[in-house]
């Protein structure tokens, strides 16, 4: 989806909150002070009725003229104060009129209406923390300031009241957020998936025709470098190029592959023995030495083990390619629970940002400038169809630790 589009989608619902927001808010506020004002002295107290409160209807002219000002400010597209707006207001206009009603003119203190805990119990359609915070801390100050300047204590019950309103609009706040965290979890995981699936799509379809030329340009380059033996720079240039094309058409081969089902079970010592013996080499050219710390017991696990090489290749040649000249590369091999291990690579290398890890597994984003952007897509899948886990935390300037975790029977 477009910002655009998600920009305008956010428009409206805020919209259609405040719509709902001040509607609530409306309705609630006359119809409680009719009740007590008119209804419940009339019926019940057998008393005259009548709006006795300090500025009488005046309240309501300014609460509702509030109406025109909220309109325009829809109309400039600055929606998101009205809401604001309205709770300073509000209580400002209340907290002055509970000062003046315990006055002598007016007799006993009576305080409150309906209408804000309205304001508190619906803040959280907005899905906003920040407003949420300001409602309740203004309502309990506004009650606060009222009990200093009367020096009374009748106000703790309000406030008792809206503490208890804040705890429930707090939950249902947390519940949204939560929802809203599940929904864009899963849109995510279906984005990535759906390019995954075009990924290996396009790989089915055409990663052979590709592979079969690319066999033809690889011999006849070969065969060119030798009988021009002066050009051997442009010679060498092609054929780093021919190989980075079929590195890139091999990982999208694996991606369209179909999750293997010939699981037999190997040896993870041995597995990791075997691909630091392939990267040794590379470390010794950067001065890198590695370090290995296994558990006694680590049991046979159930897995494809070429798979399983590639996924170790990857993360340690990802690692060393991060590190400078000098350093330590260590990996951590441990029986986790009864049916798990976890294999930790952890290299001293430049690290990365935390704005970057989450754009790790989208396909053919890379930092590095000879990379296809491919690699850890495949290495997640392939530890996806091992029913495992891939784990990643960083440090900038500090270095980076992948964890996988792998079921020892599948």
């Amino acid at each position: 989806m477009k910002k655009q589009n998600i920009n305008t989608w956010l428009l409206h619902e805020e919209k259609r909150a405040l719509k709902v927001y001040l509607l609530t808010f409306y309705i609630t506020l006359v119809l409680y002070d009719f009740f007590y004002y008119y209804l419940y002295p009339k019926y019940i107290m057998h008393s005259a009725p009548g709006l006795n409160i300090p500025f009488g209807y005046w309240n309501y002219v300014v609460i509702f003229g509030l109406i025109p000002v909220a309109y325009y400010l829809v109309r400039m597209e600055k929606q998101q104060a009205i809401k604001y707006i309205y709770i300073f207001v509000y209580m400002i206009l209340t907290a002055i009129s509970d000062i003046i009603m315990y006055s002598a003119e007016y007799g006993v203190y009576r305080s409150g209406n309906a209408a804000e805990l309205i304001l508190i119990l619906f803040s959280p359609i907005f899905i906003n923390k920040c407003f949420y915070w300001i409602v309740t801390v203004v309502s309990i100050l506004r009650y606060l300031v009222v009990g200093i300047v009367i020096h009374s204590l009748v106000v703790v019950i309000p406030v008792a009241l809206i503490i208890t309103f804040s705890v429930i609009a707090y939950i249902l706040l947390n519940r949204f957020f939560s929802y809203i965290h599940a929904l864009t979890s899963a849109n995510e995981e279906l984005r990535h998936k759906e390019k995954l699936a075009f990924i290996g799509q396009m790989a089915t379809s055409i990663g052979h025709e590709i592979r079969n030329p690319l066999a033809s340009l690889k011999g006849f380059t070969q065969l060119q470098k030798e009988k021009y033996i002066q050009d051997q720079k442009y010679f060498s240039i092609m054929e780093q190029e021919i190989e980075r094309i079929d590195l890139i058409v091999n990982d999208l081969l694996v991606l369209g592959k179909p999750k293997s089902t010939q699981f037999q079970k190997s040896c993870v010592k041995d597995i990791i023995s075997y691909v630091i013996s392939i990267t040794k080499q590379q470390a010794t050219e950067k001065n890198i030495s590695f370090s290995v710390e296994m558990d006694d017991s680590i049991p046979l696990i159930e897995c494809v083990e070429n798979q399983i090489k590639q996924v170790f290749i990857n993360l340690i040649k990802n690692g060393l390619d991060s590190m400078n000249i000098g350093g330590m590369f260590k990996i951590l091999l441990k029986h986790e629970s009864k049916n798990e291990i976890s294999i930790s690579f952890i290299d001293q290398g430049c690290g990365i940002d935390q704005s970057e890890l989450d754009k790790l597994f989208i396909p053919f984003y890379t930092t590095k400038d000879d990379g296809t952007g491919l690699g850890l897509i495949v290495t997640k899948k392939i530890i996806e169809d091992h029913q495992g886990e891939l784990k990643i935390d960083s440090v900038l300037n500090k270095g980076t630790t992948v964890k996988v975790i792998l079921p020892i029977v599948q």
